[in-house]
């Protein structure tokens, strides 16, 4: 092969290199803002949803609802959650159940802890990879 060949060769290749790079990054970045465009809605539903729990307490059947739908939507969670979301979510509805005998103040800081935690996965962009999440951790809750 001679030194114009090689060069035929590059002129075809590069460009084709190229493209192939940029269609790559391109898919990415979709991919990406599809993952969390579904996380967006699912966090909204998420955050709707956890207004049953005060509902709820007034003993309406749209609170019991709404906590049927908050319990649903946790449960996706752990498709797409990081762990600190999930754990946070937790710790609130620990604090809800019915007899834990915990103040209003400590349900809305961990209420309010679990909304911070939402917010930085949304602000990282970032996709869950790893977990240190075990079945212990995974609750099957009933709205009562």
């Amino acid at each position: 092969m001679d030194q114009s060949d090689v060069i035929d060769l590059l002129k075809f290749a590069i460009p084709l290199l190229g493209a192939a790079i940029a269609w790559l990054w391109n898919e990415r970045r979709r991919r990406l803002a599809d993952e969390y465009q579904r996380k967006e809605q699912k966090y909204t539903s998420l955050i709707e949803a956890a207004e049953g729990f005060y509902v709820q307490a007034s003993g309406t059947p749209e609170g019991k609802n709404l906590m049927t739908q908050f319990l649903l939507e946790l449960k996706k969670c752990w498709l797409y959650c990081p762990d600190d979301v999930i754990r946070a979510a937790n710790r609130w509805l620990d604090l809800m159940h019915e007899g834990v005998g915990s103040s209003n103040d400590a349900r809305k800081s961990a209420l309010g802890e679990f909304m911070v935690a939402v917010r930085k996965d949304l602000l990282s962009r970032r996709p869950v990879k790893n977990t240190d999440l075990t079945a212990a951790d995974f609750k099957q809750l009933r709205a009562s």
